[in-house]
């Protein structure tokens, strides 16, 4: 990417992300105030869960004009593992919000097992507000999305939001029509359970929402961790250097990339058959992020090392000599 890429890039990614915070806010007041009208425990939950995003999204937005710093004295590696670190900590609170509700929700079929009388729900208000946030999620989904894309797909924070965002229309949209069906439950063979019908929402609710947080939750993990990127992203990367170091009097030993974030690092371990001066080095070296960046569609910092024997396993044997 260019600078001037790079700088629009960011442009676009700060506005969509403050967009966010705005829309978030919104959709969380008004959860707090549905729940209040209508005295449901769902409602509440999809308040509280705009409400987390609202806090996620004014850190991304933060993370987001840290990880376009190079490294500095402070930070020797780079800034680009917050990201990674956003990703885990925000799971991390939405995996907790999810407990609560998941909390209040058996405490109400307790309640009503033991034969207490569960309080009746005031529906007048949830058709107005589920229609209201459903669109409003859906908006949110597509703007991030939208800029996702127009961003070159590398960043991880707009695809998070964006994925949190459809997930939170699906919720409500899902949620609103089953409380709005519950009157309709009398007289029927499960109207036994429409006083609890808030209650067993709220689980199913949270089951569904939890799958989202594990997933970025095991992903983030394994990049704070220091995993390999995945196998596509190698292989990308092993055709590259294969091209770039081809006719060179050098031999690729090994390589490694680690995804961190919006970035991928590679490291390049090469035994020189001939002497090597530094200069002819770093060009190389600068050489190999410039192709790398671009057959992987994202930053990418590297870094060669000179070495008879990589210090990870033994060399890859379909890694040849360049003569």
């Amino acid at each position: 990417m260019t600078p001037a890429h790079t700088a629009r890039a960011r442009t676009i990614e700060q506005r969509s992300l403050r967009f966010g915070v705005g829309a978030n806010a919104v959709m969380a007041i008004a959860g707090f105030a549905a729940h209040v009208a209508s005295g449901s425990s769902a409602l509440l939950l999809d308040g509280l869960y705009s409400a987390v995003l609202v806090g996620s999204s004014l850190i991304a937005s933060r993370i987001s004009r840290n990880v376009i710093r190079p490294p500095d004295r402070a930070w020797p590696y780079g800034y680009d593992g917050q990201e990674a670190l956003y990703v885990l900590f925000r799971s991390l609170v939405l995996l907790g919000v999810i407990g609560f509700g998941l909390g209040s929700a058996s405490g109400t079929l307790i309640d009503w097992a033991r034969g207490d009388t569960i309080p009746a729900l005031q529906l007048h208000s949830v058709a107005g507000y589920t229609l209201a946030i459903t669109v409003l999620c859906s908006l949110l989904a597509w703007r991030h999305f939208h800029d996702w894309h127009r961003t070159g797909r590398i960043s991880l924070l707009l695809l998070t939001e964006a994925r949190n965002a459809r997930i939170d229309a699906l919720i409500t949209m899902a949620t609103g029509l089953a409380l709005l069906i519950t009157p309709w439950l009398s007289g029927t063979a499960m109207a036994g359970i429409a006083p609890i019908t808030d209650a067993l929402l709220v689980i199913a609710v949270s089951v569904v929402l939890l799958l989202e947080p594990l997933r970025a939750l095991k992903e983030a993990m394994s990049q704070a961790a220091g995993r390999a990127a995945d196998p596509k992203i190698l292989q990308q990367t092993r055709e590259v250097l294969m091209q770039e170091l081809s006719g060179l009097q050098l031999q690729m030993m090994d390589f490694t990339v680690q995804q961190l974030g919006r970035t991928a690092f590679v490291v390049v371990y090469i035994n020189p058959l001939e002497a090597m001066d530094s200069a002819v080095v770093d060009g190389l070296r600068h050489h190999i992020d410039a192709r790398c960046s671009q057959e992987l569609q994202q930053p990418v910092r590297s870094e060669i090392i000179l070495t008879v024997m990589p210090p990870i396993h033994r060399p890859d044997s379909s890694l040849q000599a360049a003569s």
